[in-house]
């Protein structure tokens, strides 16, 4: 312990006599310990933390799954049925596919509150309880009609004054009287953004029908109880199901699989290529550390040479030089925890949304441990190599040299190694970086199907049971889109059920009168969405063939329908669609028969990265409809339009948040943009430090070799020449750089096909472009030492030292 802590005190008067190598060493540390301590602290929150919920491993997701869909919904006939019926789970319940919006009146103004449909069993699972007031019961079920809701502390605080006493008050949504049960308290995650909860009434007639899919099971598997022995437990009551109702359920069974995975989503392949590029720019960060701590030593030559002469044994030296490294990684991991602190808040500020649990990233004690064993390991790792290698010094030649310059190509071999690694390093993040760039590029750029420019849009969710009536809601409609454009600025004005991009969507099953199929169960099954006034047009999504809607389709209730190209390509690839008939299920016992009149363009509806999926349109007002309107100008402008016109037509009206569809279509966007961003910086992090260390060793190697240059000068060498020379060197040095960092690339980058949109993992344009900026880089860090090295004064060399 003694000699321990002489090394200490050693190595930290050593690098307080380096202030300058001290400061540069552990900046640089503190770089690339600091961004890989902040990516941590996002992924252990989003990939590795444990959900915030009692018996968080037990939980598991229902989803809905047949041979047209594998993560569909499941119907409330089929949902009881697995409730019943099941011994797998300790609680089993499901909410709505989507929120509702509902209107609260009786406060200081109507507002528009998200709502979600569940059913008993759903908190249960989660092991929620209320901090006021009590979860629902079957008896709440047993309506057609929910009586009772759940609030949210925030929709408690906010509209009720965080009343202990609402337990058991009324509030007025939609125009009826419900009784407030209940009251969640603010720490609770339940999985959706709603402010309130309503049960399930399972006796009401939409609720009937098996061909309705709109619930998501999730369950609290029984202690013991595996997921694949729950699994078989579903699919076996599926099969009774497909046995008992062969026209609705043949071919449907629910798929299990762990919440965790669920909310986690799709973000896994993206992270692990971050985590890769920080990881190789922190290789790159000790490799610079490793250089300077070699050009260190070959100036302590002499010190070493006589602590050995003295009776230092090798291990001896090993452990004081390693001392050092040690301290140094740890002062870089100290100030790695400032900058990874900052890291992590910026991250939550540019980080989107749509990123699950994002909001939960800090510095805690799991990360502050990995910033420790990383600061370990870099000082083994930059330290470990540069110390064996001043300890193998010959003594009789380390005291000959002292501190003298020059030395054979051997002793720049190391350097040599260093910045070819550097090199092969920064390239394949560059690589890396260069194709996201790409595929963000072209995925801004795909063919949307309609024009975002110009367009505002907002969400309408009518007061029922003003609504309630088919022809009121038509006549709603009607009379906002005529007030909307007549407003100046408005060019065109219309409504849809679910909003492109927006994370909604519906779908239905059908036939093809014209083509019936050869069982009468087979039904085919696409996305489908309701419009009213002119969409279309303030869409701009093109009319291929027949027509498009028409006032009447909607005001006489015509059975016609519209499908987009992508539809009638793949239903009718050899004929027209135009005439020909569909049967679908909407929601009524009876299939309706529309006939085709129109083609329209296909658009992107869900991602900007799938392709254009296959879609029907069909003539109505829904209670719920989002309102589309294109302007002359900035879009934004025409939101006071919108709100006096509703306004107008009904006081009681409230709207929701105004969007332009630009802002729809960057939303969208926004994983990705947030995945270029992190590893543009990544890159730019590891050009920085490769264009620092090529110039470090440069220079270092133009000092050494001052006596040499000043020498070949006086013997009648150029400046041209020592130029060639310096520079040369460099290049050689960066040309198998970047050989091996290509050979590199084209093994890594193939794990990024799933993160890539338009642009393959090995495409040769960003190969070239970015071997080429990296190429050039390099040499400008080549080019100034040598500039320097052509102003030697052979004079002044050769007294040097």
């Amino acid at each position: 312990m003694g000699t321990l802590l002489q090394d200490i005190r050693y190595a930290l008067r050593a690098l307080r006599k380096s202030p300058g190598f001290t400061i540069i060493a552990v900046l640089t540390l503190a770089l690339g310990i600091g961004a890989n301590t902040a990516l941590f602290s996002v992924v252990d929150a989003v990939l590795l933390r444990p959900l915030q919920f009692k018996n968080a491993s037990r939980l598991v997701w229902g989803w809905g799954n047949c041979p047209l869909c594998e993560h569909g919904a499941v119907s409330p006939s089929d949902f009881l049925d697995y409730r019943a019926q099941n011994q797998s789970f300790e609680h089993y319940g499901a909410r709505s596919v989507g929120d509702s919006l509902f209107h609260l009146t009786g406060t200081d103004k109507p507002v528009q509150i998200n709502g979600s449909m569940i059913t008993v069993g759903y908190f249960d699972a989660l092991g929620i309880q209320p901090r006021y007031g009590r979860v629902f019961t079957l008896a709440d079920e047993k309506t057609s009609d929910p009586e009772v809701v759940i609030l949210s502390q925030h929709l408690w605080q906010d509209r009720f004054g965080a009343n202990p006493n609402i337990i058991g008050q009324s509030i007025a949504l939609d125009g009826k009287t419900r009784t407030i049960v209940g009251v969640l308290a603010s720490d609770m995650p339940v999985l959706t953004q709603a402010d309130l909860w309503f049960p399930a009434p399972f006796e009401n007639p939409g609720m009937q029908s098996r061909r309705s899919h709109f619930l998501r099971p999730i369950g609290l598997l029984k202690s013991g109880v595996t997921i694949s022995q729950a699994q078989a437990e579903l699919d076996t009551i599926a099969g009774r199901l497909a046995t008992q109702f062969p026209e609705t359920n043949k071919g449907w069974s629910q798929k299990l699989e762990p919440l965790h995975s669920v909310v986690v989503g799709n973000v896994r392949p993206a992270f692990l290529v971050l985590i890769g590029a920080v990881a190789l720019v922190l290789l790159i960060a000790c490799a610079n550390i490793a250089s300077l701590i070699l050009a260190r030593n070959t100036v302590r030559r002499r010190e070493l040479a006589i602590r050995t002469a003295l009776g230092a044994g090798r291990f001896r030296l090993v452990r004081q030089l390693l001392t050092e490294s040690m301290i140094l990684a740890l002062l870089g991991g100290v100030a790695g925890i400032f900058v990874a602190t900052a890291g992590v808040e910026l991250l939550k500020q540019l980080g989107p949304q749509s990123l699950p649990r994002l909001e939960e990233a800090n510095v805690n004690g799991v990360v502050l441990a990995f910033t420790f064993v990383v600061a370990i390991f870099n000082g083994l790792l930059f330290g470990l190599g540069p110390a064996l290698k001043a300890s193998r010094r010959d003594l009789t030649q380390g005291l000959k040299e002292g501190g003298s310059s020059g030395g054979s190509r051997a002793k720049h071999r190391a350097h040599n190694t260093l910045v070819v690694a550097e090199v092969a390093l920064s390239l394949v993040v560059l690589i890396a970086s260069g194709l996201l760039l790409n595929s963000f590029w072209r995925l801004m750029r795909a063919p949307l199907g309609f024009d975002p420019a110009n367009v505002l849009t907002t969400e309408v969710s009518l007061l029922s049971p003003r609504y309630d009536d088919r022809q009121r809601r038509e006549s709603f409609f009607r009379d906002l889109q005529e007030r909307i454009q007549s407003a100046p600025g408005a060019a065109a004005a219309g409504f849809i059920s679910e909003l492109p991009l927006s994370g909604d969507g519906n779908d239905t099953f059908f036939t093809i009168t014209e083509h019936p199929p050869a069982n009468p169960n087979d039904n085919a099954d696409e996305d489908f969405r309701v419009i009213d006034g002119d969409y279309f047009g303030a869409m701009r999504i093109p009319l291929l063939a027949g027509r498009i809607f028409e006032r009447q389709d909607v005001s006489e209730d015509r059975q016609v329908i519209v499908v987009n190209e992508p539809f009638a390509q793949k239903y009718f690839p050899h004929e027209s669609a135009i005439g020909k008939h569909l049967k679908l299920f909407e929601g009524k016992p009876q299939f309706a028969t529309r006939e085709i009149v129109g083609i329209v363009g296909g658009n992107k509806s869900f991602a900007l990265e799938e392709s254009l999926r296959p879609e029907m349109f069909i003539p109505d007002s829904h209670m719920r409809m989002s309102v589309v309107v294109r302007g002359a100008g900035d879009p934004a402008m025409l939101a006071a339009a919108v709100r006096q016109a509703l306004r107008q037509i009904d006081p009681d009206q409230a709207t929701s948040t105004f969007r332009t569809m630009s802002d729809v279509v960057s939303s969208s966007a926004a994983n990705d943009r947030f995945n270029t961003l992190l590893l543009g910086a990544f890159a730019a992090i590891a050009l920085l430090l490769t264009a620092a260390g090529i110039f470090g060793v440069l220079s270092y190697l133009v000092t050494q070799r001052t006596r040499e240059i000043g020498l070949r000068m006086a013997l009648g060498a150029q400046p041209t020449d020592v130029l060639r020379v310096i520079v040369g060197h460099g290049l050689r040095l960066v040309l198998l750089g970047l050989f091996i960092g290509v050979a590199g690339a084209f093994g890594v980058t193939r794990w990024m096909s799933s993160v890539l949109f338009g642009v393959t993992p090995t495409d040769p344009l960003t190969f070239t472009v970015v071997a080429f900026m990296l190429g050039s880089v390099a040499l400008l860090a080549s080019y100034i030492p040598a500039r320097r090295a052509m102003r030697v004064d052979p004079m002044v060399a050769l007294r040097y030292e």
